[in-house]
């Protein structure tokens, strides 16, 4: 995707990144194609705490199907 090169926003690692990040995002005047880079970013962090959450609480029985 070619956004991704051209953003310069890091994708935050923690949960307090993220927190922050999100606290950011709605308390910073930002608009156009800086306002997309800090949501994507927002977004990834999300998806990849999600994921490693998930991998963290197995579901109890998941392992004998």
């Amino acid at each position: 995707m070619m956004t991704e090169s051209v953003c310069t926003v890091p994708v935050p690692r923690t949960q307090q990144e993220l927190e922050q990040a999100v606290h950011d995002y709605q308390t910073t005047d930002l608009s156009g194609f800086e306002l997309f880079c800090y949501w994507q970013a927002i977004r990834e962090a999300s998806l990849e705490q999600g994921a490693a959450s998930v991998d963290r609480n197995p579901i109890l029985g998941d392992d004998s199907y």
